[in-house]
């Protein structure tokens, strides 16, 4: 038989069901927005604007849009607005309350200082590993190690990017996940010289069956197969993956992964004698980085370009490379200037986010704490309330001494976690001027202590001595009766 009446059953049907909806709306969106992370970048970019900022959306909904956004800000280079997205991630997590989202929020801040500040970035990507394996999901969990090793392999240290890369690579289910992870395995790999194991991630990369869904990973893993073609000198196969990662970039406008392919096809062109055709794919690949403003690929063109003048004879055409390529070196120490300065303020823009959200906590914290106290000092008011106005409970000065001295403490903590923040306020965070406020507190409330506990003492003494009273004069009416009832006993 079911304990509550159907009534109880409806109600509680009612009262639970907008909650209930809500949580698995929530769930429902988090599930898909993990099959979603990496999505169509050029979407991302042209439909997410008006629903990221649109309050009267849901706080998950503009969530998942400010990722897709910021993700298609990495995929295109745009690092300030990717910063700026990522601000708004971490204000919607927040505000939702999620490990998971705190996770995806502070990787994608990490990813922002990826090219700029791979160090800072690394801080950002523990704290969102941590998030992450508060929250469960393994394969979140392996997308941060993930991210991690690529952060480590930047930084040239590659034998611990490997063991990151490695260790995400097991949890990580998604594809375009597996895609990344064993494209950056390849090149770690192969910046240390083991060629097999760089060709072999490479052809694991390649697992993106549909150009559409994924165009980003697409192309880039048949930049990273023929990056590894070319090191095992196999150039024709490096050759035809080259031109595969054009083709695709160019009917995509992947602009990340264009020039490296460009200036990738050109050292082969150049390996196979072919001067003029490596100056066309170099001059090709310098206009597109200039024009997403990608200075490591424009070092790279002009790079390119200066060797390739002078296997054609061109010496003047090469000197004027090899001036362009140092004036892309200063411009890209000038450009790290900038952007440590950039990232300064990012940073600071981070730890006032961090610290109100710190704030809020403790403030949530001190109020539940306070209610705690209240519901305390409730029951133990009652409870000595219940035994002054007791008719028959007898209880000795010393009990209610113990429990009036455990209402004070409690009552104290009550005040002290009241006033704290106006104390901490007016005294400018001074400790000693707060020991101070709240020893005169204490002051206050010991001479009110005592006057109550006399009070209460003295109604309990009264109260004990009548009930002493009416049990002594019940006593002696009984024992009055007894002989009574024993003569007319003896009488029949």
């Amino acid at each position: 038989m079911n304990p509550y009446p159907r009534t109880d059953r409806t109600m509680w049907k009612f009262a639970w069901a907008p909650a209930l909806r809500r949580s698995v709306l929530i769930v429902v969106v988090l599930v898909l927005s993990a099959w979603t992370c990496h999505a169509q970048y050029t979407l991302a970019i042209f439909d997410t604007l008006d629903v990221r900022h649109d309050l009267s959306k849901s706080a998950i909904v503009r969530f998942q849009a400010a990722q897709s956004h910021a993700t298609a800000c990495m995929y295109g280079g745009r690092a300030e607005d990717q910063r700026s997205t990522a601000l708004l991630m971490l204000d919607l997590a927040t505000e939702l309350g999620q490990d998971t989202l705190h996770a995806r929020a502070y990787t994608v801040v990490g990813c922002s200082c990826r090219d700029s500040d791979p160090g800072k970035g690394l801080d950002y990507l523990y704290k969102a590993l941590s998030y992450a394996e508060h929250g469960g999901v393994p394969d979140q969990i392996g997308w941060v190690e993930k991210e991690i090793g690529i952060l480590f392999k930047l930084m040239a240290q590659y034998r611990e990017a490997i063991t990151w890369l490695k260790r995400g690579e097991v949890k990580i289910t998604r594809l375009g996940e597996v895609n990344r992870t064993a494209c950056h395995l390849s090149e770690a790999y192969g910046a240390l010289g083991m060629q097999d194991s760089a060709l072999f991630y490479a052809q694991r990369s390649n697992v993106i069956t549909s150009v559409a869904s994924d165009p980003y990973g697409y192309a880039r893993s048949q930049l990273i197969l023929g990056k590894a073609y070319a090191a095992n000198r196999e150039t024709d196969m490096a050759e035809l993956f080259f031109q595969k990662a054009i083709a695709v970039c160019d009917s995509f406008a992947v602009a990340r992964v264009m020039p490296s392919a460009l200036v990738g096809l050109g050292q082969v062109r150049l390996s196979m004698k072919d001067a003029e055709g490596a100056i066309g794919l170099g001059t090709h690949a310098l206009a597109v980085a200039e024009r997403t403003a990608n200075l490591p690929s424009s070092l790279d063109a002009t790079d390119l370009l200066e060797k390739a003048y002078h296997a054609a004879g061109k010496p003047d055409s090469a000197y004027v490379s090899l001036k362009l390529h140092s004036a892309l070196q200063d411009s890209l120490v000038n450009a790290d200037a900038l952007s440590k300065v950039e990232n300064m303020r990012f940073g600071q823009q981070l730890k006032v986010k961090e610290e109100e959200a710190a704030l809020a906590e403790a403030n949530a914290e001190r109020s539940r704490n306070i209610q705690f106290g209240i519901i305390a000092l409730i029951v133990i008011t009652l409870g000595i309330f219940l035994l002054i106005f007791s008719r028959t409970a007898v209880v000795g000065a010393k009990a209610i001494k113990n429990l009036s001295l455990i209402a004070l403490l409690l009552f104290f903590e009550f005040i002290n976690l009241l006033l704290h923040p106006f104390l901490d306020r007016i005294t400018n965070h001074s400790p000693i001027l707060m020991l101070l406020a709240m020893a005169a507190i204490a002051g206050l409330l010991i001479p009110l202590h005592h006057r109550m506990e006399k009070l209460i003492t003295n109604m309990l003494v009264s109260k004990n001595n009548r009930v002493r009273l009416e049990a002594a004069r019940r006593t002696i009416e009984e024992l009055e009766a007894r002989p009574q009832d024993k003569n007319s006993t003896l009488k029949e």
